[in-house]
């Protein structure tokens, strides 16, 4: 069995690592492409909340490559694959997610529950969908802040793999605006966003992963022909 992954994959990806072990050919490219935006500042905000690991990334090369103050503030991670990125840039990290935005956001609201403003600062992409934020209510002032640019490619391959497994809207978007599924062809999504995105494009049977984890990605595509 053949699985393709939107996504650059490491030497050490658990998740070519699992699905190797079980006997599958495996290959990943990634359909966006991501370039640093500058910032001259960071605002002051009480908290730093980062949804993916390329926000960590752009963020913190661009702040100590250019020596950026940063404000007194408390940092929060999506889920946990971003929360050890960011652990390699700051000492304690105050909120970690289970990485779906809907749920992360209402336990972050549950944790600060009390506090009267709450300016809560989000470096993101460009295009970004603002799914946490988008779930926060009452007291939060939610600020965004691009520091890198996200852009379909414009033309990627046909992909014949058995399984295709999307790891965010916009890879969904930049494929199946070029092609459709294939006879047989199974889908897995890394979590909601991206499953809402797959059947406003008409792809209506998704498995989706438990947790939007290598692992939990490389579980779904041996479910899928479990």
């Amino acid at each position: 069995m053949n699985v393709f992954i939107s996504r650059s994959l490491l030497p050490d990806s658990e998740f070519s690592r699992l699905l190797r072990a079980q006997g599958w050919q495996v290959h990943g490219q990634a359909l966006v492409t991501l370039n640093p935006l500058p910032f001259a500042q960071v605002p002051e905000c009480d908290w730093i909340f980062f949804a993916s690991k390329n926000a960590v990334r752009f963020f913190f090369r661009q702040v100590e490559e250019t020596q950026i103050p940063l404000p007194e503030t408390k940092w929060a991670a999506l889920g946990e694959a971003t929360a050890e990125a960011l652990a390699r840039h700051v000492s304690a990290i105050g909120f970690t997610g289970n990485g779906e935005p809907e749920a992360a956001a209402h336990a972050f609201q549950k944790q600060t529950a009390g506090t009267e403003t709450i300016r809560v600062l989000f470096p993101a992409a460009r295009h970004s969908l603002k799914s946490v934020s988008g779930h926060l209510s009452g007291n939060f002032q939610a600020l965004h802040m691009e520091v890198y640019d996200n852009q379909p490619v414009p033309n990627p391959l046909l992909q014949t793999d058995d399984v295709l497994v999307f790891t965010s809207p916009m890879n969904a978007d930049a494929y199946f605006s070029k092609h459709v599924l294939l006879p047989g062809q199974k889908i897995v999504a890394i979590g909601a966003t991206t499953t809402e995105a797959l059947k406003r494009l008409g792809v209506s049977d998704v498995t989706v992963a438990t947790e939007p984890t290598e692992r939990s990605l490389a579980e779904a595509v041996i479910h899928v022909f479990g």
